[in-house]
């Protein structure tokens, strides 16, 4: 009599395990890539913005300033002006003043727009719809919508150092005040030219693809932005707009700060005593921006995060500006350097002189 030969149940249990510790395995892998591919992607879009900044630098002869709520703004969320405020950086041992806010705080997710791209008219490009006419009057139009006109000596279109009102918050998005034929044209009462010609700066970044440009069209209970793209069903072409990463996030914008409302003044860590240009800190006290890990000797003290951990890096202590993204986990810790859950582990860094 013939026998046939037959797997048993352990021979097939064994193979099973074999092939779904091997798909396992590819899954492993093919997602390692995947998000390597994205944050290849990601880093050589700030390498793109990195460079519009130094042109933005090399014409105007400043940084783009900080951009964002200001804690004595009037911009409300759902404003057009909401996200688009002066935010001035504190000194540390010295009062804090209005429209002033901590390191931790001195970023901007809408700076790379209002100052790299101008959109169109001014109602949606750096210099802002404030004033009247009305939006959809000639009024609210610049001639010619590419690019933004100069933003002039303090950075924001003349908010800061010859305000609308100048009762109310200096470097405000209200308070933009642009300049025509030579004179001032603002008042009180916010009227402002039909047009607005002259030269354009820029735009120093070409939106070819709709997938990097977002609105901020609203937070979430947390405070976390909600971001929209052109085309989804809550996009809002009046909300304020920012530059996103490839997992569709907002690329925030750091730089060192600066003294007298001046954006041309870089300060020092160093106070400088009396009449010094020194705030006490730079962007090696940002706790997001520092590294999971250092080659040694790199390694610099700056401020105490929330673990008591002062390590940073000297990359950062010489920086003048620097871009981050959050990374696949669209999770980021602000209060510290490394967290339990590892959300600043794949943050994505881009730091520049």
């Amino acid at each position: 009599m013939l026998r046939r030969r037959a797997f048993t149940i352990v021979e097939l249990l064994t193979v099973v395990a074999v092939i779904v510790l091997l798909v396992g395995l590819l899954v492993v892998v093919l997602s390692s890539s995947a998000k390597a591919a994205q944050t290849a992607s990601t880093r050589s879009l700030m390498g793109t913005l990195s460079n519009a900044i130094a042109q933005f630098k090399a014409d105007l002869g400043y940084l783009p300033p900080v951009l964002g709520r200001a804690p004595s703004g009037a911009s409300a969320p759902g404003s057009a002006g909401y996200l688009r405020d002066l935010l001035i950086p504190q000194a540390l041992g010295g009062p804090v003043l209005p429209q002033q806010v901590s390191p931790q705080e001195y970023v901007s997710m809408t700076s790379l727009v209002e100052y790299l791209t101008g959109p169109g008219g001014r109602n949606e490009d750096g210099y802002g719809g404030v004033g009247t006419p009305a939006a959809n009057l000639p009024g609210a139009k610049e001639l010619p919508a590419v690019g933004i006109r100069s933003p002039l000596r303090d950075g924001v279109w003349g908010a800061y150092i010859t305000p609308l009102n100048p009762t109310q918050p200096f470097g405000t998005f209200s308070q933009r005040n642009l300049p025509q034929g030579g004179s001032a044209n603002g008042t009180a009462t916010g009227v402002q030219p039909p047009n607005v010609s002259g030269r354009s700066y820029g735009p120093y970044l070409e939106l070819k693809e709709g997938t990097i440009f977002g609105a901020i069209v609203g937070t979430t209970p947390t405070g976390a932005p909600i971001v929209a793209r052109p085309g989804d069903n809550n996009w809002d072409p009046t909300a304020p707009k920012c530059i996103v990463d490839y997992w569709g996030q907002p690329i925030r914008y750091y730089r060192r700060g600066y003294s007298n409302g001046d954006p041309r003044l870089i300060a020092g860590r160093s106070t400088g005593g009396a009449g010094g240009t020194g705030i006490g800190w730079d962007l090696s006290d940002i706790f997001v921006l520092r590294p999971q890990s250092f080659i040694a000797g790199t390694e610099v003290d700056g401020a105490a995060d929330g673990n008591n951990d002062t390590t940073s890096s000297r990359a950062l202590q010489g920086a003048d500006f620097a871009l981050m993204s959050m990374g696949p986990d669209r999770s980021a810790d602000f209060a510290r350097r490394v967290d339990e859950s590892g959300f600043n582990a794949d943050n994505v860094v881009e730091v520049s002189k």
